[in-house]
């Protein structure tokens, strides 16, 4: 990215909008141009501004989320949805309509600055489906991972990155921790010390009956065998839907 990207924010909740405002404009990499409580005006201010990135709760006053992105595909290079309603309706509607970059609230600054950078093309070599990111944000609610947790966007990245190349399971220290540190401008310490917070953070406040049937025991997980066995489910889900 060349400069400050500029973002574009709907939300009808207006003291939300001016948290994201600080939020946004505290990463030092985006610039808010506009927000709005309306989808109306939202989709009138995308025309007229052409920000590189729009950001929409999937609730909004007339013109809602999904129809906002709709309309905007193809139009403005960046679309994301944010949503305090993770519902299995709402994961699905983001699915069938192509929705590809999509954050549960609350969050924190580094998951909403990785989301921005992708929507943006940059820091990520590769790009999964968008099927595979929502596969993942719905498995990690299921098991328990709050998306708030500085980890949490590392744990999800992870996923995605061994889904697509699987040697990287067995590559932590050598490979996932440091593509992980280059794409969030930290280090591989940060990156191993953060996911294992996550974990476990989801191994205490997750439901003991998911957890039995995807780890199949009741020992606490590490970093590798969290991601792995994560990875390994979801690339199951993606070649069997019906599973």
């Amino acid at each position: 990215m060349s400069g400050k990207e500029h973002v574009l924010l709907a939300d009808a909740n207006e003291e939300y909008r001016l948290l994201m405002r600080d939020l946004i404009e505290s990463t030092g990499e985006f610039r808010l141009v506009a927000d709005t409580g309306s989808g109306a005006e939202a989709l009138e201010l995308a025309l007229r501004l052409q920000p590189d990135v729009v950001i929409t709760d999937a609730v909004l006053p007339g013109l809602d989320g999904f129809e906002l992105l709709g309309r905007l595909e193809g139009v403005v290079p960046g679309l994301v949805m944010i949503t305090g309603f993770c519902t299995r309706a709402v994961m699905l509607q983001a699915i069938h309509q192509g929705i590809r970059h999509f954050l549960p609230k609350p969050f924190e600054t580094e998951a909403l600055l990785e989301t921005l950078r992708r929507a943006c093309g940059a820091g990520v070599e590769r790009a999964a489906p968008a099927r595979w990111e929502l596969l993942v944000t719905r498995a990690l609610q299921n098991i328990g991972m709050p998306a708030h947790l500085k980890g949490y966007p590392y744990v999800r990245r992870a996923i995605l990155m061994v889904m697509e190349e699987p040697h990287l399971a067995h590559a932590l220290t050598k490979e996932l921790y440091p593509a992980l540190a280059r794409q969030f401008a930290t280090t591989p310490g940060c990156v191993e010390r953060a996911i294992r917070s996550a974990v476990e953070a989801a191994w205490l406040r997750g439901d003991p009956e998911i957890q039995r049937k995807l780890f199949k025991a009741e020992l606490r997980w590490s970093n590798g065998t969290f991601i792995a066995t994560m990875a390994e489910k979801l690339c199951f889900r993606v070649r069997d839907p019906g599973a």
